[in-house]
């Protein structure tokens, strides 16, 4: 299969004020890291560092733009995280804004993401009634509360599966044992057999792992959400087993909602009006429409959308 070059420029949020000079360019925000080349956002001599983020960008040469975006973040995913313990500061990439162009096309997949305010869910009668039940139940520990607290108020997804998972050891701490004589008994009962053997088989189950210092697999741990699904068999098991009845709803969408990291996201196939073939990043983020539940641009005198058919074969051979 034939190779393409493929040009990628990706968002990076992070505190970090990036202040690295670059004197053969005469530039003062700028490095590199073998083909990736690192840059603060927007800076000038005058104002300074003016947003919270860096522009990563680069070649790749591929046989497909999937395969060249997945070397890309490969690349990320090994340099990020370095950079978040030397710079002290939060710094995340993985939902953030990117592009993937190849040489000489008109056409670029364009993968949008922006920040949204979190919508609040409403706590009512029924709730009520479940705090008021709870606050007496003895079957449930004050500790299991402190660590799904702790796991509600965090984002970082090894973060809050790892204080999930100590809710759900605090709960089997006080687990009836005349019922449940070890604690994967409890939690296959909440969990179901093959999620609890997932997360809590020992040497090679997900929570041993973590701790352990083996950070999640693709190969092992796939592309499931074992937030979601850990979430969901605990709502329902306090709806069937601790409450008097029902009284959690457990079609939540984006459960354990918190201020902070909510996107609107859309990515789509776009071209330019001129039919040119260079394309940048934050250009293309500056004609966005400013509705977030519209994919598109706000007058399309510049980019454009391809049709859905074009975008669907695009997939397929760009």
């Amino acid at each position: 299969m034939s190779k393409n070059i493929y040009k990628i420029e990706h968002k990076i949020t992070t505190l970090a004020k990036n202040a690295v000079p670059d004197k053969d360019k005469n530039l003062y925000h700028t490095f590199s890291i073998g083909d990736i080349t690192f840059e603060h956002w927007d800076f000038n001599i005058r104002d300074g560092w003016l947003e919270n983020a860096w522009l990563a960008k680069g070649e790749i040469t591929s046989s497909s733009f999937l395969k060249a975006i997945n070397s890309f973040r490969g690349k990320l995913w090994k340099i990020v995280p370095r950079i978040a313990l030397i710079s002290q500061s939060y710094i995340e990439y993985h939902f953030e804004p990117f592009i993937v162009s190849k040489k000489d096309s008109d056409k670029v997949f364009f993968h949008y993401a922006r920040d949204r305010k979190s919508g609040g869910l409403m706590f009512m009668e029924k709730e009520k009634q479940a705090l008021d039940e709870l606050l007496v139940s003895a079957k449930v520990p004050d500790e299991f509360y402190y660590y799904w607290n702790d796991a509600v108020n965090t984002f970082g997804y090894s973060a809050k599966l790892l204080l999930m998972f100590s809710a759900l050891e605090a709960l089997a701490k006080k687990r009836d044992k005349g019922k449940f004589q070890k604690p994967i008994n409890l939690y296959t009962y909440i969990l179901g057999k093959r999620l609890a053997n997932k997360i809590f088989t020992q040497t090679v189950g997900l929570r041993h792992r973590l701790v352990h210092g083996e950070y999640l697999s693709p190969k092992q741990d796939g592309k499931k959400n074992y937030l979601d699904l850990i979430h969901k068999k605990v709502i329902s098991f306090f709806n069937k087993k601790i409450l008097s009845k029902p009284l959690l709803s457990e079609d939540v969408v984006n459960p354990q909602r918190h201020f902070y990291g909510g996107k609107s996201e859309w990515h789509r196939f776009v071209k330019r009006v001129d039919n040119g073939t260079n394309f940048e990043l934050k250009n293309l983020l500056g004609e966005v429409t400013n509705d977030p539940m519209i994919a598109g641009f706000r007058d399309n005198t510049e980019y454009e959308l391809v049709d859905v058919n074009t975008h669907n074969n695009l997939l397929k051979v760009y």
